[in-house]
């Protein structure tokens, strides 16, 4: 009996294809590799699918209404706080050189354009405490702002584009969220009716209740919020961005591995990009661009001209 077993597993063994084979081991080793991949890790850290057994949500925090002028105002004030001071965001700076030539001629204009030295050529502040509280009130009005309003729909997507633009500033998007990835880090966020901005990795809706859904946000790889349902959305899923809302309060009934979670409303969820540089790209066979004299863009580009000393 011991033998027919062992020739029909030698048999077996013989006839199983190669490729078979390997599969059956993979499949029996359940590799780390593998069952990080099922856990999500592949592309990003592990966050919930689901709401925890038992799990209450806060209600929505109650935010003041605010007149359509009012949130305009606040949009435009915001996208006039990133720009650079110096350059007023174009990210450049002109020098204008004038030579005389005698003789009656009329004098020659050369214009010179360089990377903005405050910004290096990037158009931003880097000042974060211009833009913090007035992306707060950003975030404020995006809350007050009533959906039935005729001109809603113009004023959210001037919003999202503001806040497209903030997400794209490099450094300054962590700078002006510092304090509030500190803070819930930290558990001291309690407050509820706070605007909270903050930069993590999202992941999938997942379902709440009531056809509902919220996004779950983990904030320095350790603490968790839920954004619930998002005014504006244009982050892509499982990935970095720039998250925004009104807190409204702890999740409470129910614990989880993610720890003392946030729930934020009527907020926004952007893409995090890498800041454009708007300097002139350097001349080819600049030496000077080439040595990195000038500035970070490399040399400036330049054009001449003539006009009349007294001018027109």
């Amino acid at each position: 009996m011991r033998r027919t077993s062992c020739l029909a597993a030698i048999l077996l063994l013989c006839l199983t294809p190669p490729g078979a084979a390997l599969a059956m081991q993979r499949a029996d080793d359940d590799s780390p590799r593998e069952r990080a991949a099922a856990a999500g890790d592949e592309d990003g850290p592990s966050l919930p699918t689901a709401l925890p057994d038992g799990a209450r949500l806060p209600e929505p925090a109650v935010v003041k209404s605010m007149r359509a002028d009012g949130v305009a105002g606040r949009i435009t004030v915001l996208d006039r706080s990133l720009s650079c001071p110096k350059c007023a965001g174009k990210g450049t700076k002109v020098t204008r050189k004038r030579t005389e030539r005698g003789n009656m001629l009329e004098p020659v204009i050369t214009e010179t354009v360089d990377a903005c030295p405050a910004c290096g050529g990037f158009g931003f502040t880097d000042e974060p405490r211009r833009v913090g509280p007035v992306l707060d009130g950003v975030v404020t009005a995006i809350a007050s702002l009533p959906h039935d309003l005729p001109t809603a729909p113009v004023l959210v997507e001037r919003a999202r584009a503001v806040l497209v633009r903030v997400g794209s500033t490099g450094p300054l998007t962590q700078a002006i969220s510092a304090v509030d990835r500190n803070e819930l880090v930290g558990e001291r966020m309690s407050k509820p009716g706070t605007a909270v901005s903050v930069t993590g990795f999202v992941g999938k809706p997942i379902l709440i209740g009531g056809g509902r859904r919220a996004y779950p946000v983990l904030v320095d790889g350790r603490a968790l919020i839920l954004l619930r349902t998002p005014t504006i959305h244009c982050a892509p899923e499982r990935g970095p961005a720039l998250v925004g809302g009104i807190l409204s309060g702890p999740i409470e009934g129910a614990e989880w591995d993610f720890g003392r979670t946030m729930v934020l409303d009527g907020g926004f969820l952007v893409p995090i990009t890498p800041p454009v540089n708007r300097a002139p790209a350097p001349a080819a066979g600049d030496d000077a661009g080439a040595a990195g004299g000038k500035n970070a863009s490399g040399a400036g580009s330049a054009r001449s001209g003539s006009g009349r000393s007294g001018g027109k």
